[in-house]
């Protein structure tokens, strides 16, 4: 029903319960983008290499309608002496540039590499964090979600997709009354006013205060740390309460 404010019903087996279930489970950030260039093949291939069964990919729809993985929105940063937009950039110009270690990769071209047991966590950078985007944003959200739906059915994205977002992004009521789960990656200054039950994963700053990892304990839910770069980081978050880790050095830290 549009305009509902719960929270999607688990699926009882499904690989994405099943990895939420693990404790603690990894997701692999930007596909090991501290360790290695971000959203690029060698980092996909290091991060499956190293366990991972989840990946957390940014994606931004160019003006030929493929999703790209990227976090920014123009190329300047990945690909330096570049200035790209990536929403009015075709994939035949963007598939031509090169980063450190490879080109860029499409959202399609992860389904290819992916096993089933792999979960997804997809974050729509245009609407993950503000409630109404642009005509053209709100036109690339609903196209990812056919995208998923199109190659995974209704059903089976929802079991293997959770859509990754922030405490103002407006894509995690509309994620969930088509039925996903939604991770809402959060900063300690947030959660006072932040109402928790509307999200199935909350994810939190590992070296946030215990005051707020309790407060997050207190719900039930699954809680993530990011942005996990080293072992000693991992122990403060897991001892303070976190239940998965957001990692992205898949070398040192790994399932």
């Amino acid at each position: 029903m549009a305009g509902t404010r719960e929270v999607s019903k688990p699926m009882a087996g499904s690989t994405l319960d099943r990895f939420l279930a693990s404790k603690p489970f990894y997701v692999a950030h930007r596909l090991g983008g501290t360790e290695y260039p971000e959203f690029t093949r060698q980092g996909l291939t290091e991060s499956l290499k190293a366990g991972f069964k989840a990946l957390e990919l940014s994606v931004r729809r160019c003006s030929t309608g493929e999703f790209v993985l990227i976090h920014d929105w123009v190329t300047t940063r990945t690909v330096p002496g570049t200035d790209y937009q990536i929403w009015n950039t075709p994939w035949s110009t963007l598939s031509g540039l090169q980063q450190a270690s490879g080109g860029f990769l499409r959202l399609t071209d992860v389904f290819d590499q992916v096993g089933d047991d792999v979960v997804l966590a997809i974050d729509h950078k245009v609407t993950s964090s503000k409630e109404v985007g642009s005509a053209g944003d709100m036109e690339s959200e609903a196209a990812l979600f056919d995208l998923l739906e199109a190659r995974f059915g209704v059903e089976g994205a929802k079991r293997r997709v959770i859509i990754k977002h922030f405490i103002k992004g407006g894509v995690s009521q509309r994620a969930r009354e088509r039925g996903y789960k939604t991770m809402c990656m959060m900063y300690p200054n947030e959660v006072a006013g932040a109402d928790l039950s509307l999200f199935d994963v909350l994810g939190m700053e590992w070296n946030a205060d215990q005051a707020v990892w309790d407060t997050l304990k207190a719900t039930g839910k699954p809680l993530i740390a990011h942005i996990i770069t080293t072992k000693q980081q991992a122990d403060q978050a897991l001892s303070k309460g976190a239940t998965g880790l957001m990692a992205s050095v898949p070398s040192v830290v790994h399932p």
